[in-house]
Order: C-alpha cells, then sequence, then structure tokens
C-alpha cells in the first residue's frame, strides 16, 4: 500500500468476487464523503475487455489510470463498450479524462492485485458466500449474466490462485446479507485516513510543528 498524504488523493480499493457488493459500498463510502470531500468513483467494469477481459482490465487500469491519479495528475484512457452494437462481448468505448480528487473510490474484481496494490492507501475486501454472490449477481444482471457465470467464475478463481487479494486487505468484510454496520466500518477507517492524512500502515502520530 501506499503511504497517505493530504497533498494526493486518497485512493480506496473496494474488491471482492462478483456480487459480493463492491458497487453498494462504493455508493455509500461516495454519497456518506461527498459532503466535505470531493470524490470520483471509478469501476474496473469500464475496462475490462468482455467477458474474457479480466487480466487486461487489470492491466489496462494499472497502467493507464492509477499511476496518474496517485501522482495527482490526470489521467487519459479508452473504456470499454459492453454495448457495443453487432457484437457479443462489446467493443472499445469513449476515451475518458478523469483529474484527481481529494478521494478515488476503485471498485472492482482484480482492484486489489498486485499490479494495483502499490497505489491504493487502503484495500477493502468483501467476502461473501458463493451462492449468496450468484443470487445478488443473477438479480442486478438476469440473463444477461447467467450465460457467462462460469466462464467469468473461472477467471476470478485462476486470478486468486495466483495472487490472494484478500489476504493483502487491510480491511476484510465478511457478510452474508447487506449489512450496514460493515458500511459503517469501512466508512469510519475512510474518515479516519482522511482526519489523519495518514495510511494504516503509519502508525506514528502526525509530527507537530516546532513551538
Amino acid at each position: 500500500m501506499s503511504r497517505y498524504s493530504a497533498a494526493r488523493p486518497l485512493i480506496i480499493g473496494i474488491d471482492g468476487r462478483s456480487g459480493s457488493g463492491k458497487t453498494v459500498l462504493s455508493k455509500v463510502l461516495a454519497d456518506s464523503l461527498s459532503g466535505h470531500h470531493e470524490v470520483t468513483v471509478l469501476r474496473l467494469e469500464d475496462f475490462y475487455h468482455g467477458w474474457d477481459g479480466l487480466t487486461t482490465g487489470i492491466e489496462k487500469f494499472s497502467q493507464d489510470v492509477l499511476p496518474a491519479l496517485a501522482a495527482g495528475e490526470t489521467a487519459t484512457y479508452q473504456t470499454w463498450d459492453w454495448n457495443a452494437p453487432d457484437t457479443l462481448d462489446g467493443g472499445p468505448g469513449p476515451v475518458v479524462t478523469t483529474r484527481p480528487t481529494e478521494v478515488i473510490i476503485c471498485e472492482g474484481v482484480g482492484i486489489g492485485a498486485r499490479p494495483n496494490r502499490e497505489y491504493l492507501d487502503v484495500l477493502i475486501w468483501l467476502r461473501v458466500p458463493d451462492k449468496v454472490r450468484h443470487k445478488r449477481a443473477m438479480g442486478r444482471d438476469g440473463e444477461t449474466y447467467r450465460a457467462h457465470w462460469d466462464r467469468w467464475a473461472a477467471q476470478e478463481r485462476a486470478m486468486l490462485d495466483q495472487d490472494q487479494i484478500y489476504d493483502a486487505a487491510d480491511l476484510v468484510l465478511v457478510a452474508n446479507e447487506p449489512d450496514e454496520r460493515h458500511h459503517t466500518s469501512a466508512l469510519a477507517v475512510v474518515q479516519a485516513m482522511l482526519a489523519s492524512g495518514r495510511s494504516l500502515e503509519d502508525p506514528t502520530p502526525a509530527e507537530q510543528p516546532d513551538s
């Protein structure tokens, strides 16, 4: 993890397998923080190149987006259009420019992958039983996702076999159903970091100016 200071964006990573509640948590954090902070939410699904594009999406995000934003610079990148005409997996979407804001929330499967971790100030992993995840995903995306569930799950498993992201997480939230207590825990961690201007890895108090 990087070391957060108020001089650059606080970058939050929210990871977990499909259907674990990443989008819900990112919205809760963004809504809660936006009253006092400028917040940007980035979704890794805008970078996956179709249903076989998990690895490509992670690589694009770690190369084209995170380094610039973590340095306080504007990032310009091409998104993926899942609804591109005449295709089954989508196609190249519009080029987008994102400027750094005080808080940047990044959510999606693979956000916490090894190439991304050095740019994250806090990594949250959501752990939810497979049956619950499947039910949520089908309720959210219906038949569109049903035909691809196994295909996508195999990519998730292969990635986690090589990179146990959950072991690197700063905060692991375990829940069978959406639970406001878990959202409150995540929000408390982020608010504490914003207040202190330090990452979770830095146990030392902020230096005080000489009197």
